[in-house]
């Protein structure tokens, strides 16, 4: 819906798109919504139904750099209908945690006669530890309370919450299988690779434990050379990583696209698988009997 402020009414301008939703009784603090500035509905507000309650992003929107509390807005194009904002609550995600907080005007749910509320068949959010199983109890309530008025789609807050989660989830889950087989396949090449370099270089080896190397000196070499396989190997990754990640940018929250932490954690991973992969062939290495690799060479 369409808003002005009492401060640009008339400016077309300065008319801003926000979300319009319906609030009463003790909806913010069941819901776990922090009142930044001012306060919730009270009883006194559903005399007149003409005082709101703006979210922070709604409040940025509207009065850039002020406090809303105490200021009036309306409907564009409606020059009757004022309404003073007497809170302001804090952002909240409305259906998906990767969505941008929106901007919401929380309109009174109630007001002075049953005429004059806003919805036909509000929601009613009840905060309990029994929410698997308290179902049947509430529709008692209602029953007793309004015989006529049906109760339908209950719902928990965390079974909203997997739900919107579940298509990530999915796609997040293939992808780690993906990205697993990936470095599955990649440590057990470098281990045939190197297993196979070593093999190739059974006399070379040979001759040096047969002039004086240890086989510490053996690993090591062999280890350094997957070693860096790996690491070219990891700082292509990065690069492509890097350029990917814009791609997935849209299935992240809570996260920047480029996070050190994770970015680095990776390459810590692959260095490590690479390391063990390269490992076992240093190992075998480092056992070669001089002189049967010589005589086999």
């Amino acid at each position: 819906m369409s808003y002005e402020t009492e401060e640009t009414a008339g400016d077309p301008d300065a008319v801003r798109n926000v979300r319009v939703t319906f609030a009463e009784g003790g909806y913010f603090e069941t819901m776990g919504i922090s009142l930044v500035r001012g306060r919730a509905f009270e009883e006194r507000d559903l005399e007149t139904g003409s005082n709101v309650v703006v979210s922070q992003t709604a409040a940025d929107l509207l009065w850039p750099g002020e406090d809303p509390v105490g200021r009036r807005l309306r409907g564009a194009g409606d020059e009757e209908s004022w309404y003073t904002v007497v809170g302001v609550a804090e952002d909240i995600l409305q259906y998906s945690y990767r969505d941008e907080p929106e901007p919401i005007v929380y309109h009174s749910l109630q007001g002075p006669t049953p005429e004059s509320w806003r919805l036909s068949s509000p929601g009613y959010v009840v905060a309990t530890a029994q929410a698997e199983t308290i179902a049947p109890r509430i529709r008692e309530l209602v029953r007793e309370v309004a015989p006529e008025a049906p109760m339908y789609r209950t719902y928990t807050m965390q079974g909203l919450a997997d739900e919107s989660m579940a298509p990530l989830s999915f796609m997040m889950t293939t992808l780690a299988l993906a990205a697993g087989l990936a470095l599955l396949l990649g440590a057990v090449g470098l281990y045939g690779v190197l297993s196979y370099v070593v093999s190739q270089r059974s006399a070379e080896i040979g001759v040096r434990m047969a002039l004086g190397a240890e086989a510490a000196q053996v690993r090591r070499m062999v280890v350094l050379e997957g070693a860096r396989v790996v690491v070219l190997g990891a700082g292509l990754g990065l690069l492509a990583a890097a350029a990917a990640s814009r791609a997935l940018a849209s299935l992240l929250f809570g996260i920047e696209p480029f996070d050190p932490m994770t970015f680095g954690a990776t390459t810590l991973l692959l260095l490590a698988v690479g390391a063990l992969a390269s490992y076992v062939p240093a190992r075998r290495a480092s056992t070669v009997d001089p002189l049967n690799a010589m005589r086999g060479s």
